[in-house]
C-alpha cells in the first residue's frame, strides 16, 4: 500500500493540524514524497529544497486543513504549485524543452505529460499550441502514467 492509499482515510486527522509541531509531523511523513514531486519540476537541488521549505512553511498548508482532501493529495498539489512558481521566477522557459518530439506527426505521451505536469501548461494551451484535441491530450497523459507505473 502506498502513501496515498494510507493517507486516504486520514482526512479527519488532517483537520486538526494547525501548529508548527503539526507541520513538522507533516514534513516527517510527506516530505520525501513532496521532494520527489518538486525534483520532477526543478532538477536543481538547491531550488528544490527551497521549494520544499516553501511547501511546509506556507500559510496555504493550513488552508488545506479545512478541505476534505487527504493530506498527501493536498501536499502534492501544493508542492507542484510551489515548484512551478519557483521555476517561473528563476528562469524563462527553455526553448529547447519546448520543442515537440514527434513520431510520424504524433507527439509522444511523455512530451505531453512533461508540458502539463512539469512545465505547468493547461490542457487548453497544449491543445491550441500543438493542434491536438483535448481528448487526445488526456489519452496521452493517461498512457504515459500507465507506462510510468509499469516501469
Amino acid at each position: 500500500m502506498n502513501e496515498l492509499e494510507r493517507s486516504a482515510g486520514n482526512a479527519s486527522q488532517w483537520q486538526h493540524l494547525r501548529t508548527p509541531t503539526d507541520q513538522r509531523a507533516l514534513f516527517d511523513r510527506f516530505g520525501a514524497m513532496a521532494y520527489g514531486v518538486i525534483l520532477q519540476i526543478l532538477p536543481q537541488t538547491h531550488l528544490a529544497q527551497e521549494a520544499l521549505l516553501d511547501v511546509f512553511t506556507s500559510l496555504s498548508l493550513s488552508s488545506f486543513s479545512t478541505s476534505s482532501t487527504s493530506p498527501a493529495l493536498a501536499i502534492i498539489r501544493l508542492a507542484r504549485l510551489k515548484a512551478l512558481e519557483r521555476k517561473a521566477r528563476t528562469s524563462e522557459p527553455d526553448a529547447a524543452s519546448a520543442e515537440p518530439s514527434s513520431s510520424a506527426g504524433r507527439f509522444s505521451p511523455e512530451f505531453i505529460f512533461d508540458l502539463s505536469f512539469r512545465q505547468g501548461y493547461s490542457f487548453d494551451a497544449i491543445s491550441e499550441q500543438l493542434d491536438i484535441s483535448k481528448p487526445e491530450i488526456l489519452k496521452a497523459v493517461r498512457n504515459y502514467i500507465h507506462l510510468f507505473r509499469r516501469s
